[in-house]
C-alpha cells in the first residue's frame, strides 16, 4: 500500500503576478500554474483516497482562513481544503486562481496557514507532508518568526519547497538581470527559510523543464512467497539444502485506469426508482464528497443483470428462466455437456503445501526465451537471517560459475496450483539474488505444422515454385532490402553512444 500524502500548494495571486517578464507571452501567474496544474492533475490521476492536497492563495482580495482575524494573516484565502481532489472539484478550483487587485499579503504567513491545515488534517497520523510555495517574490515579507517556523516544519516532518518566478539559481545557471532590490531581499529571506528546515529552493524555469521527466511511481513491495527454498527433502536427509527466502515482483504490468459506465438519464429513468441505490456520491464545490439525489443527478449508473434460461417447449418462447442455484457445472466433451458433482470435483483437486523446491538444473544454452510465460520476480534471502544470506549467495555464485539455471516447483500458498519456474542467478554490485519466470508444462506447448513458404505442394504431391500465392524474386528482394534498412546496429551514434 502506498504512503498517505498531504500536500498544500501556496500560490501567489498578487497583482504583480499579472505582469509579463523574461520575454514570455503568458503572465507570471499563468506560467507558474503550468507547474502547479501538472502536479495537481498527476495526483488526481493516481485515483487514491490517501493522496490528498489543498490549495492556499495569498495576496488575494479576500481573507478566508482560520487565522484571518489577525492582521498578519490578511489577504490569505484557503481555496481548497485538504482532501482527495476529483475532476469536478478541479473544474471549480480553476476559476478561483486569478490575479488579484492587491499587493498586500505575506508569503511566510501563508506557510503558517498551510502548516495549520496539515496539522489539523493529519493530526499525529503517519503522512508524507509537503508544502509547495509558488511566488514571484515581489510582495512584502515578514521574516521575524522564521526560526520558530523552521522548527515547527522540522518537528512536524513537513517538507517545504519554494519555487520562484525568475529566482536566481546558481546551481541551475539562471540569474535575472536588473533585479529589483526588494525582490532580491525576499529571495534571500525565503532561501533562509528553506535552508533552516532542509527544504528545496529553486527557480520556476527549472521546475517546468523537469516536468518532461517521467514521474516514477514508488510502490511498496509485497511478497508473493515467504518460506524455504529447498534442494532435497530436509525431513529425510540431513544433507538437504534449506534456505529461508522471500519472493517479490520485479516487473509488473501497468493497467490503464478503469472507468465506470454512465448513461444520460431519460424521462423514463427519472420516474424509475432503483432498488440498489437511492443517492449518488459526488464532489462538492470544494472537492469534498457530497450527496446528490437521483432526481438531481443527470447521469444514471448502468446496472448489469444476468439471467439463465433452459429449453422448454411448453414455456413462452420455448425458453424458461431458472435460478443459478438450480444449475450444475458441466464440462464440454465434444458436443456433450458432462456433469461433475462437487464431491467428484473435490477428488480431482490437488492438495498442495506451500513451498519452493529445486527439481533440476539446465545449462544456459538449452533454455529458449520463448518459454518464459510470466513477468519476472526476484528471490532474496530473508533480510534479517545472516545464515540464509550467505547460503543464497553461495547458490547464486554456483549457478553463475557453472552457467546453469535451476528449475523449481513453486506453490505460493497451501492448496494453490503448483507452477514450474526457472531460477537465474543475478549478481550486481550491491546485491545478489535469483530471478525467476514461469515455465510451461508439456500440455502448454502445442506444435503445429504449416505449409512451406517457398513452394506449393499440390494434392497429387507435385511441387510448384512459381504460384500466385508465392512471392516473386522482385518482391523477395524488396523485402530483404526493407529489413536491412531497419537494422540499427550500423546506424550513426550520438554523444551518448
Amino acid at each position: 500500500m502506498a504512503d498517505k500524502e498531504a500536500t498544500v500548494y501556496i500560490v501567489d495571486m498578487g497583482k504583480s503576478m499579472g505582469e509579463r517578464h523574461g520575454n514570455r507571452r503568458e503572465t507570471d501567474l499563468d506560467w507558474a500554474m503550468i507547474y502547479v496544474w501538472e502536479k495537481i492533475t498527476s495526483t488526481i490521476a493516481l485515483d487514491r483516497k490517501t493522496a490528498t492536497l489543498g490549495v492556499v492563495g495569498f495576496r488575494t482580495d479576500e481573507t478566508e482562513n482560520e487565522l484571518g482575524e489577525q492582521q498578519s494573516f490578511s489577504n490569505i484565502s484557503v481555496l481548497q481544503d485538504i482532501g482527495q481532489l476529483l475532476l469536478p472539484g478541479l473544474n471549480k478550483l480553476r476559476p478561483k486562481i486569478k490575479v488579484s487587485n492587491t499587493y498586500e499579503g505575506d508569503a511566510v504567513s501563508a506557510v503558517v496557514v498551510a502548516i495549520q491545515m496539515i496539522s489539523t488534517y493529519c493530526k499525529k497520523l503517519k503522512y508524507r507532508r509537503k508544502i509547495v510555495l509558488v511566488t514571484d517574490g515581489r510582495g512584502s515579507l515578514d521574516g521575524e518568526d522564521i526560526p520558530q517556523i523552521t522548527e515547527k516544519l522540522k518537528s512536524d516532518g513537513i517538507e517545504l519547497v519554494v519555487i520562484g518566478v525568475d529566482f536566481d539559481d546558481p546551481d541551475y545557471g539562471f540569474k535575472e538581470e536588473d533585479k529589483d532590490l526588494d525582490k532580491a531581499a525576499n529571495e534571500e529571506t525565503l532561501k533562509i527559510l528553506t535552508d533552516g528546515c532542509d527544504g528545496v529552493f529553486g527557480t520556476m524555469q527549472q521546475a517546468i523543464e523537469e516536468l518532461g521527466i517521467p514521474r516514477l511511481k514508488t510502490t511498496r513491495p509485497v511478497h508473493s512467497y515467504k518460506g524455504q527454498l529447498t534442494l532435497g527433502n530436509p525431513q529425510e536427509f540431513d544433507s538437504a539444502m534449506c534456505i529461508d527466502v522471500e519472493r517479490y515482483p520485479r516487473v509488473m504490468v501497468r493497467r490503464p485506469l478503469t472507468a465506470s459506465n454512465y448513461v444520460q438519464r431519460s424521462e423514463f429513468s427519472n420516474g424509475h426508482t432503483s432498488t440498489q441505490s437511492s443517492a449518488t456520491v459526488l464532489p462538492d464545490a470544494d472537492g469534498s464528497s457530497g450527496t446528490m439525489t437521483e432526481s438531481q443527478n443527470p447521469l444514471a449508473i448502468v446496472h448489469n443483470a444476468r439471467t439463465y434460461q433452459v429449453v422448454d417447449e411448453e414455456a413462452p418462447g420455448a425458453k424458461r428462466d431458472v435460478n443459478r442455484e438450480d444449475l450444475a457445472k458441466g464440462y464440454e466433451y465434444g458436443r456433450t455437456a458432462v456433469h461433475i458433482s462437487e464431491s467428484d470435483l473435490n477428488v480431482t483437486k490437488l492438495e498442495t503445501q506451500a513451498g519452493l523446491e529445486i527439481i533440476g538444473f539446465v545449462p544456459w544454452a538449452t533454455y529458449e526465451r520463448y518459454m518464459s510465460m510470466s513477468v519476472s520476480c526476484v528471490i532474496i534471502a530473508q533480510k534479517t537471517n545472516t545464515k540464509a544470506i550467505v547460503a543464497l549467495s553461495s547458490l547464486v555464485h554456483a549457478l553463475f560459475e557453472l552457467e546453469s539455471y535451476a528449475v523449481a516447483r513453486l506453490v505460493t500458498k497451501t492448496d494453490k496450483e503448483p507452477v514450474i519456474i526457472l531460477l537465474a542467478p543475478s549478481i550486481e554490485v550491491d546485491y545478489e539474488c535469483l530471478l525467476d519466470v514461469q515455465l510451461p508444462f508439456a500440455e502448454d506447448v502445442r506444435s503445429y505444422k504449416f505449409p512451406p513458404l517457398d513452394r506449393v505442394i499440390t494434392v497429387s504431391g507435385k511441387t510448384i515454385t512459381e504460384h500466385r500465392n508465392l512471392p516473386s524474386d522482385a518482391l523477395t528482394k524488396a523485402m530483404s532490402s526493407y529489413v536491412d534498412r531497419m537494422d540499427l546496429s550500423h546506424a550513426s551514434k550520438d554523444d551518448e553512444g
